[in-house]
């Protein structure tokens, strides 16, 4: 049998001569006291330390309502595996639940923190835009609801492209870009991400402690569209792409940037504009994942002779890094990214072809591995991906001589 009861503990009496009321729990024989913050003076008190005083009594049954309506829903069978340590920490989760505030803004701001500099840039650009939308930058976690969600999807998808006016100093609308269809799912990806970390926080299941109960992103379709500019471009425009021939040498430094990105198994521009001096073979520790993966997200490529021509245009002067035209080329990686695409845009301007991204060398690669037969997991790993097969990547080390010989046959579809 469950209880609660009002108690005053004779020992507990304080420097100031008063007592704390105590609520004691039993619950199959054994008992625990849970501290409240009402106090008695000797007067509200009877000889026996009984409460007498009628406000501190109705005060204390109310307390004790509190709790039993914490546990009405438990039915016998929910009770039968637990003990009273149990039952006080799931009263003290529902009674704290209900006085539980979190901004979702400041927990947020703070959590991002601990992530890398693009990834703060990333999350802050889905919070300044949440903000937008609720036209303030506060909002309790446990006010987040699926309507709210999609009248935020829906203005997202619906607002006009921004832009920063330097000679204003603030953002502006565009004249006729839209932001394009997606970037809602986009925003929402993040605000999830940061809403799940607050429940692994501040919930605990076990204890029966729930303090944000609620999910209302788990009931939203999402949809990722692959934008053009990162599609599988194919193995003739690939082609077309390889043995182009270019008079501007930004162009053609941006074409041997995409090419080289293409035959080391798509690799990122942040991992090619740092890369160290190597000879045969390139090992490194993919950047984007490399501090969140036991394995150090760790990757080698054997770098192919079909190759030689664009690395030795990249390499450039000797110096501290591998492909120091990079350097010259754009002074940071983010800076290279856009300038290669820029590049890419109008190379595909004045060759009649469908625009696309400097991130198409990894969707191409990994494309045209899969129709030479090559297995996922094979491709999961020479794209430094995490992979489907967890508890197998614990055990097993990746097999390069296969991730070799998939980049082999990828890369022998073509004329160097």
């Amino acid at each position: 049998m469950l209880s609660f009861k009002a108690v005053i503990i004779p020992g507990n009496r304080r420097k100031d001569g008063t007592y704390g009321v105590v609520i004691r729990v039993t619950f199959k024989g054994k008992s625990r006291r849970l501290m409240t913050t009402l106090t008695c003076t000797p007067s509200d008190l009877t000889r026996t330390l009984k409460i007498k005083n009628p406000t501190i009594l109705n005060k204390s049954e109310a307390l004790i309502a509190d709790m039993r309506d914490a546990v009405k829903d438990l039915s016998p069978f929910d009770l039968e595996g637990h003990d009273v340590d149990w039952v006080v920490s799931h009263v003290k989760g529902k009674l704290s639940q209900e006085s539980f505030r979190l901004d979702f803004f400041e927990w947020s701001e703070k959590y991002i923190l601990t992530k890398t500099e693009t990834t703060r840039r990333a999350y802050s650009c889905a919070l300044n835009t949440f903000e937008r939308f609720l036209g303030k930058r506060e909002i309790d976690i446990n006010d987040i609801s699926r309507g709210l969600l999609l009248d935020f999807m829906e203005q997202v998808d619906n607002e006009k492209k921004m832009h920063f006016d330097v000679k204003k100093g603030k953002l502006m609308e565009g004249k006729k870009e839209k932001i394009p269809k997606g970037a809602s799912t986009r925003h929402l990806a993040k605000l999830e991400h940061l809403f799940n970390a607050a429940k692994d926080k501040f919930n605990d299941e076990d204890a029966g402690r729930i303090l944000i109960p609620r999910s209302p992103f788990s009931k939203i379709a999402k949809v990722y569209p692959m934008s053009n500019g990162q599609r599988n471009l194919g193995r003739e425009l690939m082609q077309k792409i390889i043995s182009a021939q270019v008079d501007s040498e930004v162009m053609r430094t941006a074409l041997d940037i995409f090419i080289v990105s293409f035959g080391l198994m798509g690799a990122n521009m942040a991992d090619l504009y740092y890369a160290k001096p190597v000879r045969s073979e390139w090992v490194y520790n993919r950047q984007k994942t490399a501090s969140r993966r036991a394995d150090k997200a760790e990757m080698r490529v054997s770098l192919p002779g079909d190759l030689r021509c664009y690395l030795e245009r990249l390499e450039g002067a000797k110096g501290g890094w591998w492909l120091n035209r990079l350097h010259e080329f754009a002074s940071s990686k983010d800076f290279a990214t856009a300038r290669v695409n820029r590049c890419l845009r109008k190379w595909c301007e004045d060759n009649g072809v469908e625009v696309f991204t400097f991130y198409a060398a990894r969707h191409t690669w990994a494309s045209l591995a899969r129709k030479e037969g090559v297995d996922k997991a094979t491709i999961d790993d020479a794209l430094g991906h995490k992979g489907s097969f967890q508890i197998a990547d614990i055990y097993a080390e990746k097999a390069w001589e296969l991730i070799q010989e998939a980049n082999e046959k990828v890369l022998a579809l073509f004329d160097w």
